[in-house]
């Protein structure tokens, strides 16, 4: 006989506890053992903060499985259910982690990059992010896929069909204010801490490719840029670069404006990645991050081209997107799982489909490419 339900909460709040007090004694220790150990005072600093931004990310997650109780009223899975897996994502969390931080002390980008909002204004948005994981765990459970406000609705017109879903079952998909406010958080939440992280991941093939400098002369392209996350940190690492960003989301496009009010040198449209409004030719560097997973194959491929186009002959391209299937075997499970608990449509075939074959195809070289937790990046040149 199952346990009421009062009790089946008590438990896995018992479980979700229990696992990340072990996660945050591990993060604590390790940042310890760095201080203790000889790192210097900046060094030991910057992997305190990022640990703690890791921390409080993974605590905020658990309202995850307590929403998934709640409105399934049985017990959700935990990571922790399979320790072998749980293990090796964890590891591979501490490493993107510090390889974040090694890139900041080598002068690939900017300590700038970590700065973090104010602690209110963090907190603030809990709760609402509390009642939104709710209403799309609501969805989830009704199939309901295709539900908009009318902020939304609006913008739906003209926008192809692939994008007129609730990625995520999240409220308005990508087409409303609210969403463009709270997806940055969301996503952090989801990969405890370390989105931002694995988003930077682009900066050090462009690195390679462009040299030292700050990117004076150059012309950067960011397709399906979003709430403009990416655009500010490759901005950061290249001030004196020109940035355009692309996305088929307005509201998302305004928040990336805000973001990057600070800076100049940039520009915004909005614009599909399969048809830009660009002359051929026209850019040194055209990159996305977290942009192939959403998109079905033919438009992957029509993506590339588009960038292959607009790119100056040598040019650079680039993406940091969902880790494929064999690129870490240990974490495969983890990417079969994803589409069933996120409204995520393409991401089967994305991962079972290499795009470094897609890259190749369209008239590129692989320049690069590595992982980081359950992200990858690939580089390549123009040859053709």
């Amino acid at each position: 006989m199952r346990p009421p339900y009062s009790e089946a909460m008590a438990s896995l709040l018992s479980e979700t506890a229990d696992s990340a007090s072990k996660f945050f004694s591990q993060a604590l220790s390790r940042a310890l053992s760095e201080g203790l150990g000889g790192k210097s005072s900046s060094s030991f600093g910057l992997r305190a903060l990022a640990r703690t931004r890791s921390i409080v990310y993974t605590g905020e997650s658990l309202m995850i499985p307590v929403i998934e109780l709640l409105v399934n009223r049985k017990r959700p899975h935990l990571p922790s259910d399979d320790m072998a897996f749980f293990n090796v994502a964890r590891n591979a969390l501490n490493k993107v982690i510090e390889d974040d931080i090694d890139r900041i002390e080598r002068g690939i980008y900017p300590a700038e990059v970590l700065r973090a909002e104010h602690i209110l204004q963090h907190f603030r948005r809990f709760p609402v992010l509390f009642s939104e994981g709710l209403k799309a765990s609501l969805r989830r459970k009704s199939k309901k896929a295709r539900v908009f406000g009318e902020e939304a609705k609006d913008l739906l017109r003209g926008l192809p069909e692939y994008y007129q879903r609730n990625f995520h079952f999240q409220g308005d998909g990508y087409l409303s204010e609210r969403s463009a406010e709270l997806y940055e958080h969301q996503v952090e939440v989801l990969f405890a801490g370390s989105a931002d992280a694995m988003r930077r991941m682009i900066i050090e093939p462009l690195r390679e490719q462009f040299g030292p400098g700050d990117g004076e002369g150059l012309t950067f392209l960011e397709v399906g840029a979003g709430t403009g996350r990416a655009t500010l940190f490759v901005r950061m690492a290249f001030p004196k670069a020109k940035i355009i960003a692309v996305d088929p989301s307005g509201p998302y496009l305004k928040k990336a404006q805000k973001q990057l009010e600070p800076y100049q040198r940039h520009g915004f449209f909005e614009a599909l990645g399969e048809k830009l409004p660009f002359q051929d030719q026209t850019f040194d560097a055209v990159y996305s991050v977290f942009l192939f997973h959403e998109l079905p194959r033919e438009v992957r491929r029509q993506v590339i081209k588009e960038g292959h186009r607009v790119l100056k002959p040598g040019g650079f391209y680039g993406f940091v997107d969902s880790l494929q299937l064999g690129d870490t075997p240990e974490l495969d499970s983890g990417l079969k799982q994803f589409p069933t608990q996120y409204h995520e449509p393409f991401y089967r075939d994305y991962i079972e489909t290499p795009m470094t074959n897609l890259l190749t195809e369209s008239g590129f070289a692989i320049a690069s490419q590595g992982t980081g937790f359950f992200s990858k990046f690939v580089s390549a040149k123009k040859t053709t």
